[in-house]
């Protein structure tokens, strides 16, 4: 990996998925070789926070994926999206140490970011309300398998975001499907995205394409 990033001063896409020898070591190749990279993923890697702050270089960034990673620190990621302002897709799913001021402080300093995933993470309402009440770029929110995500939190960021066009929350068991079902209608533009939400779509899109399941039974 070093080598390779030494040798490659315009790269421009690095994404290494589920590689255990691929460290911080590797990280910090990039980061100060490749001065063009827009997109970089180090998912699953065995890569920690000493490694990741070195992407704080990146001028260029826009896309980082960050899930699963062996040990990374809320500060850690507000210090990358403070410093990388055009980074517009963040993926920080399967990591407990991603809390609510660190999704605030993503939502206020993250101008440019408009993708923030954050499945698995140890988020509460505060987090989706910060997002709906700071930030006027970020489109995509999910959301999925926080478990302390309530109505309260749901309601909020679709009530108060200018931008929200889809919000995750699959398997956020502390959120009514009764209320999805409010916030559908209320919020047209949102998609929101839950096992009962996901097969009402699958559905209505087989009827368009013209799916009979009096005809699927009879054959």
């Amino acid at each position: 990996m070093v080598a390779l990033a030494k040798g490659c001063p315009k790269l421009q896409k690095i994404y290494m998925q589920e590689n255990k020898l691929v460290t911080d070591k590797s990280v910090q190749a990039f980061a100060e070789h490749c001065p063009q990279l827009q997109f970089v993923g180090f998912m699953g890697c065995s890569v920690t926070s000493l490694g990741v702050i070195h992407l704080t270089r990146l001028k260029n960034l826009s896309s980082l994926d960050l899930r699963h990673i062996s040990e990374l620190s809320s500060e850690t990621v507000m210090e990358v999206v403070r410093s990388c302002r055009s980074l517009s897709s963040l993926n920080l799913c399967l990591n407990w140490s991603i809390n609510d001021r660190c999704v605030e402080i993503i939502a206020k300093e993250g101008r440019s970011l408009k993708e923030l995933y954050l499945v698995s993470c140890k988020i509460t309402d505060y987090a989706l309300i910060a997002i709906g009440q700071y930030s006027n770029t970020i489109e995509t929110v999910d959301a999925g398998w926080c478990k302390e995500i309530t109505d309260q939190g749901a309601t909020q960021i679709a009530q108060s975001s200018k931008s929200l066009r889809y919000l995750g929350l699959m398997r956020c068991d502390k959120v009514n499907e009764e209320t999805v079902e409010r916030l559908v209608q209320q919020y047209p533009h949102i998609v929101f995205s839950t096992v009962m939400q996901d097969c009402k779509r699958t559905l209505e899109r087989a009827y368009q394409m013209g799916w009979n399941p009096s005809s699927s039974t009879a054959s």
